[in-house]
């Protein structure tokens, strides 16, 4: 179980033209250190199963506040730490917010998990975004994180102002060279408001539609996961505040993104095991937690390829022994 703390903007030196992290987060204002340890016994007294939880500091960028207020917010999660319910601390922040002196402070609170903001590995498309940092600083953060024995994670956001299809396809490439042991996927979204909204309505920036953005995270968690990389998300977590009509402007918005991207990668998967096969009625086996992304959305993988092949049916079973993303084709209904 991951206890959230949002702290928009907290920390920020720089307007991202993308970036509204109050309507993301659905927070307005940062927490008063002195609520965490109320909030972290909330949480601890509600949570399912007596397993550890973990501490997470999201939104803003964390190391580029002040030491005093980066140690106020760390400082009262320790006692926690040391009773063992909680297990971990992560936190977010700007790749060019990394530095020798901030990695023994992160050390000195155990701090666990640091994720950058990363956005992409172009920095055409980073200056453009107004990022405020280059590719550079990235690899370099990644470097420092790794030596020093953190755990670091990758947000990308395809689909900002000058990326393309090969351009994310270097972002991906080059992320997997660096090596995090996760990585986020947050598709660029036109938010009410921010200055990503008004090169919109200029028609100076065209956001990726549904069907591009899908495609594209697609192939990236593909090729992430093969390089043994975890993708902990795809997309923006659906609130209340992303839900409000207008709150997106335009963009490849959906509430159950992660799960169109799945179900497109587990179509393919279903392609090829029937691609080789001249059968009607074929029967293929998942994973049980892949079994709603394999159907697909209102049955639209069945649909999809029943029309394709021209089979007479398609039936998906769950099989717990098959490891999650497999499809095996198993025989034919009726056999």
């Amino acid at each position: 179980m991951i206890i959230p703390f949002f702290i928009p903007h907290a920390g920020c030196v720089h307007r991202c033209v993308f970036c509204d992290q109050k309507r993301i987060t659905g927070t307005a204002v940062a927490p008063d250190p002195k609520d965490i340890p109320v909030v972290i016994e909330s949480y601890l007294a509600s949570r399912p199963s007596r397993k550890p939880a973990e501490v997470a500091f999201f939104g803003g960028s964390f190391t580029a506040l002040p030491d005093r207020v980066q140690e106020a917010y760390l400082a009262p999660v320790r006692p926690f730490r040391a009773s063992g319910s909680i297990s971990s601390i992560r936190i977010s922040t700007r790749p060019d917010c990394i530095d020798p002196h901030i990695l023994a402070l992160l050390k000195n609170h155990d701090v666990s998990t640091v994720e950058l903001g990363v956005q992409s590995m172009d920095d055409g498309v980073l200056a453009a975004s107004g990022r405020g940092h280059a590719s550079g600083d990235t690899i370099t953060a990644v470097a420092r994180l790794r030596s020093a024995g953190f755990r670091v994670g990758c947000q990308l956001m395809p689909g900002l102002p000058g990326d393309s299809p090969d351009c994310f396809r270097k972002t991906v490439a080059t992320t997997i060279s660096l090596a995090p042991d996760l990585v986020r996927l947050y598709p660029a979204l036109v938010l009410k408001g921010t200055p990503l909204e008004i090169l919109y309505r200029r028609g100076e920036y065209l956001p990726l539609s549904l069907d591009e953005a899908v495609t594209w995270c697609a192939s990236a968690v593909v090729a992430f996961e093969q390089a043994g990389i975890q993708v902990a998300r795809v997309g923006l977590q659906a609130g209340e505040s992303l839900a409000d009509p207008g709150a997106v402007a335009a963009g490849p918005w959906h509430p159950a993104f992660g799960q169109l991207v799945r179900s497109t990668i587990m179509l393919e998967r279903m392609r090829a095991a029937l691609t080789v096969r001249d059968v009607r009625n074929p029967v293929l086996a998942v994973h049980p937690r892949d079994l709603a992304s394999t159907v697909g959305q209102h049955r639209r993988n069945i649909q999809e390829l029943v029309e394709e092949f021209r089979l007479d049916g398609l039936r998906v079973i769950a099989d717990s022994d098959l490891a999650q993303g497999t499809v095996r084709f198993i025989g034919c209904a009726g056999d």
